[in-house]
C-alpha cells in the first residue's frame, strides 16, 4: 500500500491542493470548489492529465456528489437518515467507509478487501495519511478523503449553534440582559 499526504488547511482554503507520497514527491493536484450545486473538485496527476472528479449533486442536509474515473461515472456517495453516522456507502463501487469524523480516521473496505486507510498523522491534525492498495484507487480516495473531510468540518460547527453564531450569554460584551422587574419588586417592599 502507497502513502499519500495532503494538508486538511489546503482542503479548507479551496485552493489547489498537492498530494504527496512518502518521499515527499508530488503526485497529484486537488483544485476546485464546493458549497454550491454542480460544483466540482477534481484530482489531476502532476504532469496535467486528469484522474478523478467529484461533483456536487444536491444541497441540503444529505448533499450527493457524483465519482467520476476519466470522466466516466462510477459512483455516488452521500449521507443517509436511519443509518449510523460512522459508516457511509459509496454506490456504484461497493465501497463502505468506516469511521468516525470528530477523529477523522477512517477505513474503506470492497467486501472484506480493504481499499484504503485515512488519518491524520501531525499532532495538530493538518496533514492527513492516506494509505491506498492500489494506484487506480488512489485518486477516488483523494476525492473521498475531499467529501469526508467537509462533512467532518460542518459536524464540528454545527456542535454549538450558539457559539458559531457569534453570540452566547457571557461570551458577547454586545448584548446585556437587564431585568427591569427586580427594582419594581424592591419598591413594592
Amino acid at each position: 500500500m502507497r502513502q499519500l499526504y495532503l494538508n486538511q488547511a489546503a482542503l479548507s482554503a479551496r485552493a489547489t491542493t498537492v498530494i504527496r507520497d512518502a518521499d515527499n514527491q508530488s503526485r497529484y493536484l486537488l483544485v476546485g470548489k464546493w458549497g454550491l450545486r454542480a460544483d466540482v473538485l477534481t484530482v489531476y496527476l502532476i504532469d496535467g492529465s486528469l484522474e478523478a472528479e467529484v461533483k456536487q449533486e444536491s444541497l441540503g442536509l444529505l448533499p450527493r456528489f457524483r465519482l467520476l474515473y476519466h470522466r466516466q461515472p462510477v459512483g455516488h456517495v452521500s449521507k443517509t437518515f436511519g443509518v449510523i453516522r460512522e459508516v457511509l456507502f459509496v454506490r456504484g463501487l461497493n465501497w463502505v467507509i468506516m469511521g468516525n469524523l470528530n477523529s477523522g480516521r477512517f477505513r474503506i473496505f470492497h467486501g472484506r478487501e480493504l481499499i484504503a486507510n485515512i488519518a491524520p498523522v501531525s499532532a495538530d491534525g493538518q496533514t492527513i495519511a492516506l494509505e491506498v492498495d492500489q494506484p487506480d484507487h488512489e485518486a477516488l480516495v483523494v476525492c473521498l478523503a475531499a467529501i469526508l473531510d467537509r462533512w467532518a468540518k460542518h459536524q464540528q460547527r454545527g456542535l454549538n449553534p450558539l457559539k458559531n453564531r457569534g453570540w452566547a450569554p457571557g461570551l458577547s460584551s454586545e448584548v446585556t440582559p437587564f431585568i427591569t422587574q427586580e427594582k419594581n419588586l424592591d419598591r413594592r417592599y
